[in-house]
C-alpha cells in the first residue's frame, strides 16, 4: 500500500496509522480492463467503450480483496465505470454499502473513459443507484476525429479539487474510493496500478505531478 507523503510548513510529513493522524480514506484504482489489457499509444484507440475488466484484472482485485479487509471501512464510494463497478463488487462484495458517484470518474482520454448511460448500468447493477446520474455523466466537449471529447488536464484538476474539498468538508472517513488511475493522479501526484491501494487524508494539499 502507497503512503502519500506531503510537505506541511516546511516539513516532510508521512501520515500513517497513528493516535496523532489517522488516515481512514483509501483509493483504490481499478483492475486491469478489457482497454488496458491491448492499449498501445504508438497504435490506434482500440474503440473500446466502457471497458469491463478482464480475467486478470478478476485475479487482480481478488488479491486486492484481502489487503483491504484489513482496513477500517464501512463506505465505498465508486465511479460509475464498468470496470470500476465490477472491482468493487469483487472487492467489497455486499459487505458494505456503495455510493455511485460520477465526480471519481476517469479522464476521458480513450474510448474506454465513454460510460454506459444510467438505465443501462441500473439493468447490470440492479442494487445500486444511478438515478441521481446524467445521461451523459462523463465529460462532453468538442469531439476528435474519433468522436471522443477529450477531457482537457485543468478540468480534471479542478474536479479533483472539488472532490477533496467535499471529502473535507463533509468530513467524509473510513471510506474506500474505487476510482481511475488519472483521477487518482490528480488528487495525490501518484499514478497507480491496477487495484493498487493509496491512503490519502484530503485534510492537507494534494500533490501534484509536475
Amino acid at each position: 500500500m502507497v503512503k502519500i507523503c506531503q510537505i506541511l510548513e516546511g516539513q516532510l510529513n508521512f501520515y500513517q496509522h497513528s493516535e496523532i493522524s489517522k488516515v481512514t480514506i483509501y483509493l483504490i484504482r481499478h483492475a486491469q480492463s478489457a482497454f488496458n489489457a491491448v492499449y498501445d499509444p504508438n497504435k490506434p484507440d482500440p474503440m473500446i467503450f466502457d471497458a469491463p475488466i478482464t480475467a486478470l484484472g478478476e485475479t487482480q482485485a481478488q488479491q486486492a480483496r484481502s489487503e483491504v479487509k484489513q482496513l477500517d471501512l464501512t463506505n465505498v464510494i465508486v465511479s460509475p465505470f464498468t470496470r470500476t463497478l465490477q472491482t468493487a463488487q469483487l472487492i467489497f462484495g455486499n459487505r458494505l454499502p456503495f455510493q455511485v458517484n460520477s465526480e471519481v470518474r476517469e479522464q476521458l482520454c480513450n474510448s474506454c473513459d465513454v460510460g454506459s448511460p444510467p438505465h443501462e448500468l441500473a439493468r447490470d447493477y440492479p442494487h445500486l443507484d444511478f438515478d441521481h446520474l446524467d445521461d451523459c455523466w462523463w465529460h462532453e466537449g468538442e469531439k476528435d476525429h474519433r468522436g471522443i471529447s477529450v477531457e482537457p488536464e485543468e478540468i480534471l484538476l479542478e474536479r479533483a479539487n472539488k472532490f477533496a474539498n467535499f471529502l473535507k468538508r463533509e468530513a467524509i472517513h473510513s471510506t474506500a474510493i474505487v476510482s481511475h488511475g488519472n483521477f487518482i493522479r490528480a488528487m495525490t501526484g501518484i499514478k497507480p496500478k491496477n487495484c493498487e491501494v493509496i491512503e490519502f487524508d484530503p485534510r492537507y494539499d494534494i500533490l501534484r505531478q509536475t
